[in-house]
């Protein structure tokens, strides 16, 4: 058994004179900021609390919001110490994992390239139509003169056997 060592003697071990033990339910709290900022019936079940670090704390509750499906109303908290009283700092509505949201923001200058270049595509495959579009004009007009200059000839014979 491992032998126990004495503290040196500047080192003081304080002991608090009162037990101390938390004053205040925060999720409580947060509930109640939850639904004084959302509408009756809005507000769903606890889903979980982060602890942010230096006595911050988020609670998220469900939204049950028509459009927001998958969000989450987060209530933040700070507070000091279990002893003190809870600060209320924000009441969001955030997305969760899977909620439906915007898509990724993309630059404008990559959004014009992409523009130019679909218009340029546009104009190049215009083009093309309106050249394939000219040659088969011309085969009709040609093979309509074909068709006028037989039907020509035809006359032409009967008309001599006319005159014979």
């Amino acid at each position: 058994m491992a032998k126990a060592k004495k503290l040196p003697k500047f080192v003081k071990l304080i002991k608090p004179s009162k037990p101390v033990k938390a004053l205040f339910d925060v999720k409580a709290f947060a509930e109640t900021a939850a639904k004084t900022a959302a509408k009756p019936h809005d507000l769903g079940s606890f889903i979980e609390v982060i602890d942010e670090g230096e006595g911050t704390s988020t609670y998220l509750f469900e939204a049950k919001q028509k459009g927001y499906v998958g969000w989450r109303w987060a209530i933040t908290v700070f507070q000091l110490d279990p002893a003190t009283e809870p600060t209320l700092s924000e009441v969001n509505l955030v997305p969760g994992e899977e909620s439906i949201s915007a898509p990724k923001w993309i630059p404008w200058a990559e959004r014009l390239a992409d523009y130019q270049a679909l218009q340029l595509e546009l104009e190049k495959q215009a083009k093309e139509d309106a050249e394939a579009n000219a040659l088969v004009e011309t085969e009709v007009v040609l093979e309509e003169e074909v068709v006028l200059a037989v039907a020509d000839f035809e006359v032409s014979e009967d008309t001599e056997d006319q005159t014979n």
